[in-house]
């Protein structure tokens, strides 16, 4: 029996230790499995730290292959999930870069991508860039690794080229024509982040011809001499309108809201046979007002079109063919300067006049004599400090044409006087411009005085119109007879102006006059009244040229103050013609 037993203990001991020895062998069979939590980690460029979960059913070896990521376990509550931290420092490299962290448990390996972001990046291929005068558009290349802000240094003639996306590698620049005489700096400034880049533009000024006094003989007081009688082709090339507002104001009006053109007022457009109807009429001089800013091609280069430099010098063409003297001015022109005699936007204004009568001077510089330019038309300004800040623009004006060299530097110039008013004139203007030449400067004034008579065309609260004028031309009984502003006051007023300026060796251009001729009259009242009006416009036309105006009648084409009729090109009005050409015969320039 014991043997029995012996041999029943032997056998269990063997049965346990081959169930133990199986159950070993079962736990080295386990295929190890890992999950990890996401294959790819992002990082910016400054770097930081983020956790790394890991499902296991084994042992696990975390290592990476860079330097600036490192990886360090984290306790974890769980025995099947491992943590670790995953570590990146700041990447000061201006490349992306990526490591690899590689997960191992037994024979199973898996990988995680580390990616982090480039530090930015901002460089400007080239830092300094020479332009013509003639103007150009600029390629800057850029290597950039993020998103950039664009700041433009001088923003009146530097400008960018359509729209930019994040993906340009080259941002592109027109750099505007530089009509200035002198050269000009401007720069760009790239900025992203902390990072900043700036490239200078050096921009040439305009070839200058030397001082011609070829066919620029005549001073002020020789050419004044020469014009027997002037004549104004009104309402056509400084046809403008802008739309919502009367006038141009700074900041509220755009080329958006202004219309021009040469027939805008219903003149036709201007032909060689009309101006060869007014030299056979025994006119020998026409001013043109003209319109300049309504005819720019944008508000940041001030670039005039070029298409209608050339239609206003076709015009001044057929003048010259006739050989009459043209006066070019800026007319209203949308009032950009006539409205804006204010301290608060003279450096713009001083910037327009400066861009636009280089541009024109340029252009014209090879006319002789015959050619004068004025400066503006009718500048409001009824103060001291108004008149400040038009003698800026006024000096200017002569700086400019001067600067522009060749014929322009003998040129005959034109100063407008305040409201061009007589009475404003003598009471604030001052001196005349200083200049590099002498005796080459006029002044210019208007005369519509009495207003009532002239231009009113209905009754007022302040005043009547007046119908008749001027001794021997009253109407007996009738309230229409001027009662100041007649013969005696004109005569008190061109005095003034004799007294300021021509009595100094200054001539004076009377660039405006007329009166409207009232056709609601009729019967004896309208006749009585047409032989007024000629009357008015013989003695200004005498008197001016005894006091040292040269006279220029206003035409505009219309029924008030029409005397070339423009669609037959003929003398439309044979009376005022008439009264107008005796007064020129009579009058005799005290030169």
């Amino acid at each position: 029996m014991k043997i029995i037993k012996d041999y029943l203990i032997l056998g269990f001991v063997l049965f346990i230790t081959v169930v133990v020895a199986c159950s070993g062998d079962n736990n080295n069979e386990v295929e190890p499995e890992i999950t990890v939590a996401k294959k790819e980690m992002d990082f910016s460029k400054t770097g930081g730290t983020d956790i790394l979960s890991i499902k296991s059913n084994v042992s696990l070896e975390v290592t990476s292959n860079q330097g600036w990521c490192k990886v360090e376990p984290v306790a974890s509550t769980s025995g099947t999930t491992f943590k670790y931290s995953i570590i990146v420092e700041a990447n000061a490299t201006t490349d992306e870069r990526v490591a690899e962290v590689t997960i191992q448990g037994g024979s199973v390996v898996e990988t995680v991508n580390v990616v982090q972001s480039a530090a930015d990046a901002l460089i400007v291929k080239k830092t300094s860039y020479q332009v013509r005068a003639e103007g150009e558009t600029i390629a800057v290349e850029l290597q950039t690794t993020g998103d950039y802000q664009i700041t433009i240094n001088d923003e009146d003639w530097i400008s960018k080229e359509g729209t930019r996306t994040l993906t340009d590698k080259t941002e592109k620049f027109i750099i505007a024509p530089n009509y200035l005489t002198g050269k000009r700096v401007g720069s760009i400034t790239f900025v992203l982040a902390d990072l900043t880049e700036t490239i200078s533009i050096e921009q040439e000024g305009m070839d200058i011809p030397a001082a011609d006094k070829s066919g620029m003989d005549k001073d002020a007081v020789a050419l004044v001499k020469e014009i027997y009688a002037g004549w104004n082709l009104g309402n056509t090339l400084e046809a403008c309108t802008i739309s919502g507002q009367d006038h141009f104001t700074w900041g509220s009006t755009t080329l958006a809201n202004v219309n021009a053109g040469e027939t805008l007022w219903r003149n036709p457009v201007v032909t060689q046979d009309l101006i060869s109807t007014v030299k056979n009429a025994g006119f020998n001089a026409i001013r043109i007002p003209c319109a300049w800013y309504a005819h720019f091609e944008d508000e940041v280069n001030y670039t005039i079109k070029p298409e209608w430099l050339k239609r206003v010098r076709e015009v001044v063409d057929y003048c010259y063919k006739e050989e009459l003297y043209v006066i070019l001015n800026v007319h209203w022109d949308t009032g950009w300067l006539e409205n804006n005699c204010m301290e608060d936007v003279k450096d713009r204004v001083n910037k327009v006049q400066e861009i636009l009568w280089t541009q024109i001077a340029t252009y014209f510089r090879s006319y002789d004599e015959h050619l004068l330019f004025a400066g503006c038309n009718e500048p409001n300004a009824d103060s001291v400090e108004r008149m400040a800040v038009l003698k800026s623009y006024e000096q200017t004006f002569v700086n400019v044409v001067r600067a522009t060299g060749g014929k322009n530097v003998y040129r005959n110039l034109i100063i407008q006087g305040p409201n061009t008013d007589i009475e404003t004139t003598y009471n604030i203007f001052g001196s005349m411009p200083t200049d590099v030449v002498s005796n080459r400067l006029m002044a210019e004034v208007h005369y519509y005085t009495p207003w009532q008579f002239c231009g009113m065309t209905e009754d007022a609260s302040w005043g009547k119109m007046f119908y008749y004028w001027g001794e021997g031309y009253h109407v007996e009984g009738s309230e229409r007879n001027a009662t100041w502003g007649e013969e005696g006051d004109m005569k008190v007023l061109f005095q003034k102006v004799k007294t300021q300026f021509v009595d100094h060796g200054i001539p004076v251009i009377l660039g405006e006059y007329g009166v409207a001729r009232r056709s609601n009259l009729t019967g004896s009242d309208l006749e009585s009244h047409l032989k007024s009006r000629a009357y008015y416009n013989q003695y200004v036309t005498e008197q001016a040229k005894n006091y040292g105006l040269a006279p220029f009648y206003w035409d505009n084409g219309g029924d008030d103050f029409s005397l070339i009729n423009r669609e037959s090109n003929t003398i439309g009005d044979s009376q005022l013609w008439n009264a107008i050409m005796e007064g020129a015969k009579n009058g005799n320039y005290p030169y």
